[in-house]
């Protein structure tokens, strides 16, 4: 009997031992976005990059890139999406590439990025 209680009780601290790592933990950060909230927040990206002074392959994005309506899914992946800016008044493709679920990790003018 007292094997039983031991055994019991060893099994009961281990599991008290785990809540607390258990309760901590959380899943991903949300449901992957579709096309068109991918598109939304690479807009609000861009405008974040556009409010700060950030060279992307040294260019800074003037007031010309606010306008742009010529938005794409340009390549999408179950971990990303690369959305394109095209700005006729440049001749110029700006890519953002977010995470499945709107984080930004890139922006450039060639829409290739390393690792990908």
């Amino acid at each position: 009997m007292r094997l039983m209680i031991k055994i019991v009780s060893i099994f009961f601290l281990g599991l008290a031992l785990l809540a607390p790592n258990l309760a901590l933990s959380h899943s991903s950060h949300g449901a992957p976005l579709n096309n068109q909230q991918a598109i939304e927040k690479a807009i609000e990206h861009k405008s974040m990059i556009m409010e700060q002074p950030e060279v992307i392959k040294g260019v800074t994005l003037d007031d010309s890139w606010q306008a742009v309506t010529d938005t794409k899914i340009h390549k999408k992946d179950v971990r990303y999406f690369i959305v394109s800016f095209y700005n006729a008044g440049q001749g110029k493709t700006l890519y953002i590439l977010i995470s499945a679920n709107g984080e930004f990790y890139d922006a450039n003018f060639s829409g290739m990025f390393k690792g990908l």
